[in-house]
């Protein structure tokens, strides 16, 4: 005696299908490539041609790292959100020079004011952005007042980053939103994520870096 329809079965095999389908994938380490674009000011157009536009940032556990590539210079900017940590490690090779740079907890504290702080609510609008299911968040900065709006997904989990971390407070991953460093603003959207093995050692320097001040290293770039 047939029980189940054929039909049924077939509705109901396609619904758990979809179901597994759209099951959040919780990715603890990695890569994330951001594509980025600028929203310059008259006075920072000089800057155009120097900024990047994309940033790739490896992440494992609460440990990440944000990468730039500025020509012969690669800078790779390291954080543990949570233990309010931040240092750089530059590479110079035109120069032959190494450089590492801890930032003080009162220089993490003076960096960390700089960022929006987001007030926003998630709203019902929905839309595919490279291939994660979004909602959009309309965002208002507190101090600003400006308003913006953040895509966030729940189909992949991963842990925030120097890049998101701003935008990580609304119940998903950011994958097309708004952030700020040193007065210019960004436009970032994720272009991809992988799964990966992040190597040993990835988020520290090796002894052939010479230690430098926050302070000194500002002082370089004038």
């Amino acid at each position: 005696m047939r029980i189940i329809k054929k039909s049924s079965l077939f509705m109901l095999l396609l619904f758990l299908t979809l179901s597994i389908a759209a099951a959040q994938r919780k990715i603890n380490e990695g890569t994330v490539i951001y594509t980025l674009s600028y929203e310059l000011s008259a006075d920072q157009q000089q800057y155009a041609t120097m900024l990047p536009n994309e940033l790739t940032c490896y992440f494992r556990g609460d440990s990440s790292a944000a990468i730039v590539n500025q020509g012969a210079t690669i800078i790779k900017g390291v954080s543990v959100i949570k233990n309010n940590y931040h240092s750089l490690i530059i590479d110079l090779p035109a120069a032959s020079k190494k450089i590492v740079v801890v930032l003080t907890s009162a220089e993490v504290e003076q960096e960390n004011a700089g960022l929006p702080q987001f007030q926003g609510v998630k709203g019902t609008e929905k839309q595919v952005i490279n291939g994660y299911y979004c909602t959009k968040v309309p965002v208002t900065e507190a101090r600003g007042g400006a308003n913006y709006d953040i895509w966030i997904t729940n189909d992949i989990d991963m842990p925030p980053n120097s890049v998101n971390r701003s935008s990580s407070i609304f119940g998903g991953m950011p994958v097309k939103f708004v952030t700020f460093n040193n007065g210019f603003k960004i436009n970032a959207v994720v272009k991809e994520i992988k799964e990966m093995s992040v190597p040993a050692g990835f988020f520290s320097a090796s002894k052939d870096y010479e230690s430098m001040s926050y302070t000194d290293l500002k002082a370089m770039s004038k």
